[in-house]
């Protein structure tokens, strides 16, 4: 009984110490969707980021090497020249682990860098029960496509 007991102290120890973890890295993505003109002064994007986070601790960092997909949408405000940015993401890790986060953008410059934060929401395998605060990231379009799509980064938790 007291084996089992510690074995169940230990997994909820675990989760916690996941929940309290931050990946710190950088996120390769790109970015398809549909752009929605609305008249001159706004507009609103839809569609999904994809790509592979690198863990700064290589091997040992939290998310290393795992693909991630985010279905999201960005709200842009020409008058102001500003954009807003939410969604979620799931990832994949090479085990086959997944973790599931939500993550919203706060008002940007048009053409700047944007900074926004993430919450971990769960999970699969070694990733289920992660809840809690994932940090923050600042995420940079490099380059906006003809075809209307984007590509870029984001580096989180730096």
């Amino acid at each position: 009984m007291k084996i089992i007991k510690l074995l169940i102290l230990s997994i909820f120890i675990s989760n916690i110490s996941n929940a309290t973890e931050k990946a710190v890295g950088y996120f390769g993505w790109y970015a398809t969707g549909i752009f929605h003109q609305m008249g001159d002064k706004a507009g609103y994007w839809t569609g999904e980021f994809s790509g592979s986070f690198e863990s700064d601790k290589g091997d040992e960092g939290l998310f290393h090497k795992m693909s991630i997909r985010c279905p999201a949408w960005q709200k842009f405000n020409f008058e102001k020249g500003t954009s807003i940015a939410a969604g979620v993401c799931y990832g994949k890790d090479l085990e086959g682990n997944q973790v599931y986060f939500d993550w919203t953008g706060s008002e940007q410059k048009l053409g700047q860098p944007g900074k926004g934060s993430f919450s971990y929401t769960g999970g699969t395998g070694k990733y289920e029960g992660l809840k809690g605060n994932g940090g923050f990231f600042i995420g940079h379009t490099v380059t906006n496509w003809k075809d209307g799509s984007a590509s870029g980064y984001a580096t989180w938790n730096k």
